[in-house]
């Protein structure tokens, strides 16, 4: 046995083709969610995943034609990958607030949502010092104004600004679909509160965000989409309690 076919075992993969969600393009493996924008002009995949994701990923791409592709925020968990789809030919998107991010985890020092989520968060400080993604700068560093670029490169989709995961945080709304990264997360195969935030505060501001926008699916960087209204109580419960 290969170890793409071991790590296959260790870590599940789930697509789009094997457990459809509307219409959403994803690839889930180690409680990880790559996404895909599709267009005329080729197509946009949302995060890159970890090294585990990585063969599996490879293979999933092959029937896409992959021009783009867009970072939520620049953590380990989403960027490791941005280097090797660069040197295929990819554009790398990512905002200007996480430039100094990449790489350096502990620029933006995060902290606990909840209480219950504060021995998680000292593990996630030695996590991130330890772990780096390949070395990568971004084709384009886009700011908070930046809404429509999407749709200057061809897509039907804006970019949402969500800080508070990091301070760069973003997402993707397109076609009632909202690609949030870490601003919300499935990680436990429930809708929850990201346990981590370099500030609560602005997190808490881009959950409202996303009830404003309320869209039809959330897609998460962890777990598979799920429909907004099974989330929306878990994010009103979490607004009300720390007003």
């Amino acid at each position: 046995m290969d170890i793409c076919s071991v790590t296959e075992k260790l870590f599940p993969v789930v697509t789009n083709e094997t457990n459809k969600i509307g219409d959403i393009l994803y690839y889930a493996q180690s409680n990880i969610t790559c996404y895909v924008i599709r267009s005329e002009k080729g197509d946009l995949l949302i995060d890159t995943g970890m090294p585990q994701t990585w063969k599996g990923m490879q293979r999933w791409l092959e029937k896409y034609d992959l021009r783009y592709v867009l970072l939520t925020h620049a953590h380990a968990d989403h960027d490791w990958n941005a280097s090797k789809l660069q040197n295929a030919g990819a554009k790398l998107l990512l905002c200007d607030r996480d430039k100094k991010l990449r790489q350096n985890y502990l620029s933006q020092r995060v902290k606990p949502t909840m209480p219950k989520y504060t021995f998680r968060n000292y593990t996630q400080w030695i996590n991130g010092s330890l772990f780096q993604s390949p070395l990568y700068d971004a084709d384009i560093y886009f700011d908070a104004k930046d809404k429509g670029l999407l749709r200057k490169l061809g897509y039907d989709a804006d970019i949402i600004p969500l800080p508070g995961h990091t301070y760069g945080s973003v997402g993707v709304y397109s076609k009632g679909i909202l690609y949030c990264g870490d601003a919300f997360t499935g990680i436990w195969n429930r809708p929850d509160i990201t346990p981590h935030a370099v500030s609560p505060k602005l997190m808490r501001r881009s959950l409202a965000r996303i009830v404003r926008i309320s869209p039809e699916y959330l897609a998460c960087g962890h777990g598979l989409p799920m429909r907004f209204d099974e989330t929306l109580s878990v994010i009103d419960e979490h607004l009300r309690s720390v007003i």
